[in-house]
C-alpha cells in the first residue's frame, strides 16, 4: 500500500509541476478584466502540488507493515465499477448526449440505482443540476459546452 501511496503522490507532484508550468504561461496578475487567465489554474495546481507533497511525505514517513492484502480488494471492484461503467459509456456517447443530457442521465441512474432515491427526488436532482449548469456556463460564462446532437436539436431544431 505504501508503494501505491508514494507512487502516486509523486506522479501528483510531476503532473501539478506541469500544470504550475502551464499555468505560468498565462498571465496570472489582475488584468483590466480581472484576474489573468492563468490565476485560478496556479491557484489549482498550486493546491494539488501542495497536498500531493503532504500524501508523500506522509507515505514516506509512516511504517506500513508489509501486508500481502491487494490495493483494491475484490470486494470493493463492484461498486467501483457501478460507478464507473456509466461513466464511461456517457463519455462515449458525449456527441450524442452532450454534458448536459450525459450528466442528467447518469445522475438519474446514479441517485435512482446506487442511492436508492424516490422517483420525485431522482426527476429533482437530474433535471436542476444539468440546468443549473447550463445556466453557469452557457449564459453566465458565454462558455459553450458540448450539448450533442439531441440537445442540439431539442434547443435549435439543428
Amino acid at each position: 500500500m505504501r508503494r501505491a501511496e508514494t507512487l502516486f503522490a509523486l506522479l501528483l507532484v510531476v503532473g501539478a509541476g506541469v500544470g504550475v508550468r502551464e499555468a505560468l504561461r498565462l498571465p496570472v496578475g489582475w488584468t483590466a478584466a480581472g484576474p489573468g487567465s492563468g490565476f485560478f489554474p496556479l491557484l489549482l495546481t498550486l493546491g494539488v502540488a501542495f497536498n500531493a507533497i503532504l500524501i508523500l511525505g506522509k507515505s514516506v514517513r509512516t511504517a506500513h507493515p508489509q501486508a500481502s492484502e491487494p490495493f483494491i480488494p475484490r470486494t470493493a471492484f463492484g461498486p467501483l465499477l457501478v460507478v464507473f461503467l456509466p461513466m464511461l459509456a456517457v463519455i462515449a456517447l458525449i456527441d450524442y448526449l452532450g454534458i448536459y443530457l450525459g450528466g442528467a442521465v447518469y445522475l438519474a441512474g446514479y441517485t435512482r440505482f446506487v442511492g436508492r432515491f424516490g422517483w420525485v427526488k431522482v426527476i429533482l436532482v437530474s433535471v436542476l443540476i444539468p440546468v443549473a449548469l447550463f445556466l453557469v456556463f452557457e449564459r453566465w460564462f458565454l462558455l459553450p459546452m458540448p450539448k450533442g446532437v439531441i440537445l442540439e436539436f431539442l434547443l435549435y431544431g439543428r
